[in-house]
């Protein structure tokens, strides 16, 4: 049975740790034993420092992914959709490969980014760290739950895990686009709470669903998850990044099939259903990074280092 990579369902964590790599050109072969020996770092920092749960992920971009393993390629696997909108700009970014680091404590995220820096020096070039953590509880930076959508409990595996049924080779994989949204926190404090519930679709405390009457069809929630009596097919796994002035939110949405968040990503652009506008909360949001992934098992990576 594949191996998955722990980072994806883990439960949330106070620090997270986002390293983007570009590879050099020719040093596909030695990036493929490098990146197999990272979960074993993880593992090792995670037993030496037991309570700050550490976890990790190894992710590899859609262009660069047939360099790195021309044999077998996730099917599905596509650059971060450009889609032509006049009011919303996605920022597409090509990026090779994304080390997601999550613990309990940022001093441990440090030694691991440093760690892991370290292994793949020379090999790679770094494009951009980014720093997110937990917020007030698993809130945003609008003060609303984020995601509170989310699958639970045993469904998360489902909607994020690759089903060895579907793809063999690439079974407990997952797909992931990875975004950054600046959040223009001055004009949403603006705004009276009332009006905050209606863009997102769900009360601020408890944050649980408006009731069908009250709820506008291009709210937040009613995008990201139209049919709140289906589980739901895409895990989110975000937090909120803050360097002043600038603060907002790093998207991670993970899924067991790539069109889940090429479908998600349509309906929140109001794509997807005629007369429906996009997310109202992207009026306060401004994209300014997008790239799509595959985290691959560590079955698989360990099983393509051989080659």
């Amino acid at each position: 049975m594949a191996r998955e990579q722990l980072g994806v369902c883990a439960e949330a964590n106070l620090h997270g740790s986002y390293l983007l790599f570009n590879a050099l050109e020719g040093h596909e072969r030695v990036l493929r034993h490098k990146l197999a020996r990272l979960p074993l770092l993880f593992d090792r920092l995670a037993e030496h420092f037991s309570e700050a749960m550490l976890t990790g992920v190894v992710a590899i971009g859609s262009s660069f992914w047939d360099l790195l393993y021309p044999d077998a390629r996730p099917a599905g696997l596509t650059a971060f959709p450009d889609f032509n909108t006049e009011d919303i700009d996605l920022a597409p970014v090509p990026l090779d490969i994304l080390i997601h680091i999550r613990s309990d404590r940022l001093d441990v995220n440090i030694i691991a980014s440093m760690q892991v820096q370290q292994m793949l020096q020379g090999h790679v070039e770094l494009q951009d760290q980014l720093q997110g953590f937990r917020y007030l509880d698993g809130r945003n930076l609008s003060g609303f739950v984020d995601a509170p959508y989310n699958p639970k409990g045993r469904a998360k595996r489902q909607a994020a895990l690759v089903d060895a049924a579907q793809q063999p080779v690439f079974a407990a994989g997952s797909y992931v686009y990875l975004q950054r949204l600046a959040f223009d926190a001055v004009a949403w404090q603006q705004l009276a709470v009332s009006e905050q519930e209606e863009i997102m679709g769900y009360d601020k405390v408890s944050g649980k669903r408006l009731a069908d009457t009250m709820l506008l069809p291009d709210s937040h929630i009613a995008l990201m998850q139209p049919d709140p009596d289906s589980s739901s097919r895409v895990l989110q796994q975000n937090m909120p990044f803050c360097l002043l002035p600038q603060q907002g939110l790093i998207q991670l949405s993970f899924a067991a099939d790539a069109t889940a968040l090429q479908l998600q990503l349509t309906n929140r652009l109001g794509l997807a259903t005629q007369g429906v506008g996009y997310d109202l909360l992207l009026n306060y949001c401004r994209i300014e990074l997008s790239a799509a992934f595959f985290v691959p098992s560590i079955s698989f990576l360990e099983l393509s280092a051989k080659v």
